[in-house]
């Protein structure tokens, strides 16, 4: 790692840090002790706090303590240790950003498919351009919380005990696309004069147009969604 890369990980640390509450503060400030103690290198300790702090600093929104997302800092320390180099953590814009191109995609490519291989060959209210992302930016947050709440506990380092039963998952589930189908419904009350209806053909090239724009970002920013990518 080059040096300028190092001190932007470092900074990157310390504006998370500053947002810490004083107990994630000192379990931040005994796995930095651990880590220095187990010999692991500066590059490598920035590296592997660059992946926690910002999952931290997410989780006090919801009053979740580093220590229930990693487990005690010799565990966590433990794991740092073997593996040194884990997996970028996925950030909640990020995925939402991911969802929401993959959901424009779809719905887009429906809108213009479904009319070609009809009879009428008109394209709804409901599918006005506007109403489709409303429904996108919706649904890509929807898919989301469900990985929040849900999929998250089927990542390999993830604690399984706090992913919620069968039962419970499924009502989640529901109660989420529920409230996303709601949404989309509403946009039918969207004046048509900003609700604009493409012409089907134009439908199919914006659905691939973004798809396309999704698989570069995925390439060059190794931007990760939760559909498709538990």
């Amino acid at each position: 790692m080059e040096e300028q890369e190092l001190q932007t990980l470092v900074a990157e640390n310390e504006i998370y840090e500053k947002q810490l509450t004083k107990r994630n503060e000192q379990y931040i400030f005994d796995l930095k002790k651990s880590l220095t103690a187990g010999n692991l290198s500066p590059e490598l300790q920035a590296q592997a706090l660059n992946q926690l702090l910002p999952e931290i600093v997410e989780g006090q929104k919801s009053g979740q303590t580093a220590r229930q997302l990693f487990g005690t800092v010799t565990e966590r320390t433990q794991k740092i240790l073997e593996d040194p180099e884990p997996k970028r953590a996925r950030t909640r814009n990020e995925i939402w950003l991911d969802n929401t191109l993959l959901m424009f995609s779809f719905l887009a490519l429906m809108a213009g498919l479904l009319p070609l291989m009809s009879k009428k060959g008109q394209v709804t209210q409901q599918n006005g351009l506007l109403s489709l992302i409303i429904a996108s930016i919706a649904g890509g947050y929807a898919f989301y919380l469900i990985y929040k709440y849900i999929y998250q506990y089927d990542q390999p380092d993830a604690d399984k005990s706090k992913r919620p039963g069968m039962f419970k998952s499924m009502l989640i589930m529901m109660g989420i696309m529920l409230i996303w189908m709601f949404v989309f419904t509403l946009t039918v009350l969207i004046p048509p004069a900003i609700n604009i209806v493409l012409d089907p053909f134009v439908y199919v090239v914006l659905a691939i147009l973004v798809f396309g724009i999704r698989m570069y970002l995925k390439r060059k920013m190794n931007l990760q969604g939760s559909i498709f990518n538990k």
